[in-house]
């Protein structure tokens, strides 16, 4: 029976289930000093002199840097610098990286190995300080199924084993201090019990640091496709939380069979004592009310995936197949269906379902491909132009595989749906596309009229795809809360973008003389929402305001929806796809996955006769009057994203978003018309 972690009391939405646990191992991403890091962004010209090539060759080894006296102390007591420095310096450990150029995996390994080695903890091939290894399997190439996978660990497990042989400590699967090629037991365990164990360690505002790895308060929490908990990071001092006076300790304890935790002692806090001062520490927090002997998870894998992606990397990552309700349901749930949303483009549907199946996967698997090409070249490329006119042809396309249609004996063409996801990591990126050529005109300061009138276009379609991102997510998460992160994320991106458009100085060439955004609009939208009145007096993590979730919710979505049918049509104009979506936060339009409604998405893509939003703002596109009347109900949309958004983010991370500084003004607050 697998390790499982049960609530020992009734926690409910939004507490803390664990004190903050500190890491066994944590090698984040090393960075050299600032000369350093500038000669390596440097990108070499054509004309580079071969002294720059040749410095660039020579460039002096990075070593780790520690956060305080104490961290560097503590690995100096397990000579940790002297381990890494022969790990780093190996030709070896390049090639053993899972990425190129990335060894955390053999440095996290190391750590874990020099830990157990010296506190004397007992370990196996099975389990390494309680953690489970998944080594046979890892290691069998049967599981896995990537005989590359099974080198690399073997590579890697041999890189380990030599750095401690030359440090002369023992140790080792065999008994220690034997051949190295033969006596790599421990290390491959550690390597794989990294592998199965590590979690990426992010900042506050999502970016990755590098990896880290828990003991077992943590890392026997299981995973569920529908989890009813996430975790934060914790880097230094005490935080601004919002836990609740007394919530800051373990409120979970371990649930197996007993004779596993006899054998791994099922003493966690002794792996990593001494060490628990420092280093990214990690906080588990619930998401959904979660009663007295309930099983505590949390997701290991994005769940914006459909199934079959979900189980094909949990397999491949570690080892096992989720049975959680939503992989179990039968048929798909109604999130699930709508991820993988792919309906033939005028509501067709054929009789023969078993061969229309089979095309429509392989014409979904076309596209995919092709998203995934485009979105590969914007990253490496950075060219927002030609990323956003592929992107978008790829979302309007349908799909039609020539040569399969022959064999199958179909003619007819497929269609991504809104919710599909592969549309929302097009969203993704066409609101960054958009964003980032915006602002490379700007960065022109070429103030011509067409111009500016450019950047403002882009700008808005990139708050459009923001803005239809969120709704889509939301609307998911409504149906599936353990997506509430996701939706949090989303929201708070959604209300950046258009609180960034509503300011952008571009408007100024349209005006004769500089107006606030609120003297342009007689009759701004009077806001009725609770949270917006409630937030103002209390901070977002009062337990009143969680509690009262479910009304706040719908009374902040209420008034979000009045706001995105005044301003929808402005955002949309300009692009044939976005025009198409009748309304970008109620997804009542596109009807359920089994019955297309009279409103027919692929038939309006081929249309100029879209929603009466649309219909309506065509009569002023060349006004920029009218556009400067947007602005405020621009800002009105962007302050309540923003303030959603950041509701659900304390709720997960228990603190709000850096962004909502730029609301902590009274003059922003009341330029919303509260009243």
């Amino acid at each position: 029976m697998e390790m499982a972690m049960r609530a020992t009391e009734d926690v409910a939405m939004g507490e803390d289930v664990t004190p903050p646990i500190a890491p066994l191992s944590r090698p984040l991403r090393r960075l050299p000093p600032l000369p350093l890091l500038l000669l390596l962004l440097l990108p070499l010209s054509s004309s580079s002199s071969s002294s720059s090539v040749s410095a660039r060759r020579h460039l002096p080894l990075l070593l780790p840097l520690y956060c305080s006296a104490r961290c560097s102390s503590s690995a100096e007591s397990l000579r940790l610098p002297s381990a890494e420095e022969l790990l780093l310096r190996s030709p070896s450990a390049a090639a053993a990286a899972a990425v190129p150029g990335d060894t955390s995996d053999l440095r996290a390994a190391l750590r874990l190995v020099l830990l157990l080695l010296a506190r004397g903890l007992d370990a196996s091939s099975w389990r390494i300080g309680g953690l489970l290894t998944n080594r046979e399997k890892l290691t069998s190439g049967e599981s896995s199924g990537d005989g590359e996978v099974v080198e690399r660990i073997r590579s890697g497990a041999r890189v380990l084993a030599t750095a401690r042989r030359k440090l002369g400590l023992g140790g080792g699967g065999g008994g220690g201090g034997g051949d190295v090629e033969g006596d790599v037991v421990l290390e491959e365990a550690a390597l794989c019990a990294t592998i199965t164990n590590a979690v990426e360690v992010q900042d506050v505002d999502g970016r990755g640091l590098g990896i880290a790895v828990y003991g077992t308060e943590f890392s026997w929490i299981n995973h569920s496709c529908s989890a009813n908990a996430c975790y934060r990071f914790q880097f230094s001092g005490p935080e601004i939380s919002a836990s609740a006076p007394g919530e800051s300790r373990l409120r979970i304890v371990p649930y197996g069979d007993r004779a596993q935790m006899d054998s791994v002692g099922c003493r966690p806090a002794e792996v990593g004592k001494d060490h628990a001062d420092y280093g990214p520490k990690i906080i588990v927090r619930s998401i959904k009310a979660i009663k007295k002997g309930e099983e505590v998870t949390v997701a290991y894998t994005d769940l914006l995936q459909p199934k079959a992606a979900r189980q094909s990397e949990l397999q491949s990552k570690y080892q096992f197949r989720c049975s959680c309700t939503r992989c179990d349901a039968e048929p798909l749930g109604y999130v699930d269906q709508a991820l993988q949303d792919f309906r033939a483009a005028y509501g067709y549907v054929s009789e023969d379902s078993a061969n229309c199946s089979i095309y429509r996967d392989e014409a979904a698997r076309r596209l995919s491909e092709l998203m995934d090409d485009v979105i590969s070249e914007y990253l490496s490329d950075s060219d927002p132009k030609s990323c956003c006119e592929r992107l978008e042809s790829l979302l309007t396309e349908r799909v039609l595989d020539e040569d399969f249609a022959v064999k199958a004996g179909y003619k007819q063409k497929f269609l991504l749906q809104p919710l599909h996801h592969l549309s929302l990591n097009a969203y993704i990126t066409l609101a960054s596309a958009y964003r980032i050529h915006s602002s490379q005109l700007v960065a022109s300061q070429i103030q011509a009229v067409a111009l500016v009138s450019k950047t403002l276009e882009f700008g808005r379609i990139s708050g459009a795809y923001s803005l239809l991102l969120a709704g889509a997510v939301h609307h998911l998460f409504r149906s599936e809360s353990s997506l509430m992160a996701s939706a949090a994320t989303f929201w708070v991106t959604a209300g950046e973008s258009l609180l960034s458009l509503s300011r952008n100085s571009a408007w100024s060439i349209f005006s004769e003389k500089s107006q606030t955004a609120r003297s342009l609009v007689t009759e701004p939208h009077a806001c009725r929402c609770s949270l917006m009145k409630k937030v103002m007096v209390r901070p977002f993590w009062n337990p009143a305001v969680y509690a009262d979730f479910e009304n706040i919710s719908g009374d902040f979505m209420g008034c979000i929806a009045v706001l995105t049918k005044m301003i929808w049509g402005f955002l949309a104009r300009g692009s044939h796809y976005l025009q198409a979506v009748k309304d970008p936060v109620d997804f009542g339009w596109l009807g359920t996955v089994e019955i297309v409604n009279e409103y027919n998405f692929g038939a309006h893509l081929d249309d100029t006769g879209l929603d009466f939003y649309c219909e309506r703002d065509q009569t002023y596109k060349l006004h920029a009057s009218y556009d400067q009347e947007r602005r405020p109900l621009l800002f009105q949309l962007g302050v309540h994203c923003l303030m959603y958004g950041g509701l659900l983010w304390s709720i997960c991370y228990g603190r709000t978003p850096p962004i909502l500084d730029v609301l902590s003004n009274e003059n922003d607050m009341a330029e919303c018309s509260l009243d």
